[in-house]
């Protein structure tokens, strides 16, 4: 049985945008390796904060390195040419391995920006899961209004578990001034009432969570708090964009 650890994983090559990485994920599983997606992307939250796509790296188990890098450096030759990596089941259109995500289509996408106090738990989650689950529809990012400057080991662990890999870093709201949200978050009573007025509050809405790096007791027990909170953030937050979308 593969070990399905993050760190039995290496990337293997770094696709310009969220788009181009599932194509080139869906190849390399196509041949019969399974691979996943870095979130590192956002490039430094998703490139379009700073006017390009951002990286993300495909990766693909330690054990499966070599045979896919040479499968990759077969498709940028053109052997795979031919490839059919994606399909739109309503249309004839296909893509290709070296098909390259629109400008367009990135800036359909809605904004989201999930606050919490410390961005080192509940909105890093929350990230993660959009950016995972809605990641065609939304981008999403995260802050703090008092940014503990890191990201709760747990709560990577829990995102691991769960198949979501997230590289997050937590930062002040302050980084996002002057930037446009089709929608605010906050996911602590003390980020909303701290909710700096510069963001607005048309576009603002709060679902508050419990916080899971309060819960005492054993490792086992703290884990299964960080477990369960991004159960509750998987099944609350996607519903409320995607009803969202359709008020917009």
């Amino acid at each position: 049985m593969r070990d399905k650890s993050i760190g039995s994983y290496v990337s293997v090559y770094k696709a310009e945008g969220q788009l181009e990485g599932e194509m080139v994920k869906a190849f390399l599983e196509a041949q019969g390796f399974p691979a996943m997606l870095s979130q590192d992307t956002a490039g430094k939250i998703y490139g379009l904060t700073v006017g390009n796509l951002g990286e993300v790296d495909v990766l693909v188990a330690s054990i499966d390195e070599a045979k896919a890098r040479e499968l990759l450096r077969a498709m940028e030759s053109g052997e795979y040419a031919n490839e059919i990596l994606v399909s739109d089941a309503g249309s004839n259109e296909k893509l290709d391995a070296q098909s390259q995500p629109e400008e367009t289509e990135l800036k359909k996408r809605k904004r989201v920006l999930f606050l919490c106090t410390g961005n080192s738990a509940r909105s890093q989650m929350a990230e993660a899961v959009v950016n995972n689950d809605l990641w065609d529809r939304w981008i999403a990012v995260s802050a703090g209004t008092k940014p503990t400057g890191y990201v709760h080991p747990y709560a990577l662990a829990a995102l691991e578990e769960a198949g979501i890999f997230h590289q997050g870093e937590s930062k002040s709201v302050e980084v996002f001034k002057g930037q446009n949200f089709d929608l605010i978050v906050t996911v602590c009573d003390q980020a909303r009432e701290a909710c700096p007025l510069w963001l607005g509050p048309e576009k603002r809405i709060h679902i508050g969570f419990e916080d899971p790096a309060a819960v005492q007791g054993t490792e086992e027990e703290k884990m299964a708090a960080f477990r369960n909170t991004l159960k509750l953030i998987r099944a609350t937050i996607p519903p409320v964009l995607k009803e969202f979308e359709g008020e917009a």
